[in-house]
């Protein structure tokens, strides 16, 4: 994909992949489960709101970072800054708003063993993945879970995030020489490859304690 397209061309598409991906589901699905809440149903759904909230200064502030990056030094940047500032954009989020939120990938398709999605995280995904395989999209893939949880969770939530065209420059089939440069300094154990438009790449996830 790299090949065919100028840098001019290509940054910004590959830019609107990646932000995309951090960004808040805009699906009609991810809206009705992940929170699209009245203020007549917002104070029953508070859990679900704190949930949003969190999900959406980890999201917005590591869109911040790579959209930076990619504007300083196209993807091989944007590899650097995941590397380096998801885990203090995570911790950011717990820090401001009291929510635990990260990114978990598929289970096997990870490009770090800090991204392996452990517990409750992995089972989420393997049932989104099913979901998938059966034909369901996956970025409208939503679950929002109050049940059968530890004493002091209140409520957990995690949404899917879909392959799009550009963050096959990253994940895809075939990447260009400096990107994989860039992931194998950083991710010697990459198994995060060979990405469809479509595949299921993960999931956002977010933890509400209870208050």
């Amino acid at each position: 994909m790299t090949s065919l397209l100028s840098r001019h061309a290509f940054l910004p598409l590959i830019a609107a992949a990646m932000l995309g991906a951090c960004a808040h589901d805009s699906s009609p699905a991810a809206s009705a489960a992940a929170g699209a809440a009245t203020p007549a149903q917002a104070d029953g759904d508070a859990d679900l709101v704190r949930a949003r909230e969190a999900a959406a200064a980890f999201s917005g502030r590591l869109r911040q970072r790579l959209q930076s990056a990619m504007q300083s030094g196209g993807p091989v940047a944007a590899v650097e800054v995941c590397h380096a500032a998801e885990p203090r954009t995570a911790l950011a989020a717990l820090a401001t708003h009291g929510r635990r939120v990260g990114r978990g990938a598929v289970p096997g398709r990870q490009r770090s063993p800090r991204h392996a999605a452990p517990g409750w995280q992995r089972a989420q995904l393997h049932a989104f993945a099913r979901a998938v395989a059966a034909g369901a999209p996956a970025a409208e893939q939503v679950a929002v879970i109050r049940e059968d949880l530890p004493e002091d969770v209140a409520l957990r939530m995690m949404r899917g995030i879909a392959t799009e065209p550009a963050c096959l420059a990253c994940h895809g089939r075939t990447l260009a020489p400096e990107v994989q440069a860039a992931i194998a300094l950083h991710y010697p154990g990459d198994a995060a490859t060979g990405f469809d438009v479509g595949d299921l790449r993960g999931a956002l996830w977010v933890e509400v304690p209870v208050r």
